[in-house]
């Protein structure tokens, strides 16, 4: 799930008019919050991700590339309870209830995102 970078127009009262216009005025309430929205410079990075997804609108959190190869490898050995794979659980369901948060309290609806990947947005 790549990063978007949206034009940004600019959070307001006017209901977003399409997924694109709510997609940016999500950008910019999570900058507002503090949140980085900018492309990453190193794909391996990881962070937040706002994404328009089959016409829904994704937020979700990629941990680094270090603790995601870690944490598949031990998972893929079967080694469940491994620490990488605990880090990992606990990075994601930690940005995972911070950004629900912070969605709802911009006055955003969410739900989770059935592939388990971050939260389905709607105004």
């Amino acid at each position: 799930m790549p990063r978007t970078e949206t034009g940004k127009r600019g959070a307001g009262t006017a209901p977003p008019t399409d997924h694109h216009d709510l997609a940016d005025r999500v950008c910019v309430d999570l900058e507002t919050a503090g949140f980085c929205t900018s492309p990453p410079t190193d794909q391996a990075q990881g962070g937040l991700v706002v994404s328009i997804d089959q016409g829904d609108v994704v937020v979700g959190w990629l941990s680094h590339t270090r603790l995601n190869t870690e944490a598949l490898a031990m998972v893929n050995a079967d080694h469940l309870e491994a620490e990488a794979v605990t880090r990992f659980e606990t990075v994601r369901d930690a940005m995972n209830t911070a950004l629900a948060a912070v969605l709802t309290g911009f006055g955003y609806n969410i739900r989770p995102n059935p592939d388990g990947l971050g939260h389905i947005v709607n105004r």
